[in-house]
């Protein structure tokens, strides 16, 4: 469920320095759509789950990764308008 982000876990462990790349556009996509992906297969498996606290759980998952998401995709914007994130 999470192998698609195997390729960006350094990307994400040093998002600063990622941020801050000259190629920082291409990483970042790479990036949030590995963090769609795992949030997409959250989501299916929450579908297929046998019980409400396993539900619940993948639940609380997913939307980590969403928040995620969009938090990395947030940082990459002020990164681009010149604004420094902290």
């Amino acid at each position: 469920m999470y192998e698609s982000l195997a390729p960006v876990a350094n990307d994400l462990t040093h998002l600063k320095a990622t941020l801050a790349s000259p190629m920082s556009h291409s990483l970042v996509k790479r990036a949030t759509d590995a963090l769609e992906t795992t949030a997409k297969e959250l989501a299916d498996a929450t579908q297929k789950a046998g019980g409400d606290q396993e539900r619940s759980e993948l639940q609380i998952l997913y939307r980590g990764f969403v928040a995620a998401r969009r938090i990395v995709a947030h940082l990459h914007e002020l990164q681009t308008l010149g604004q420094n994130p902290r």
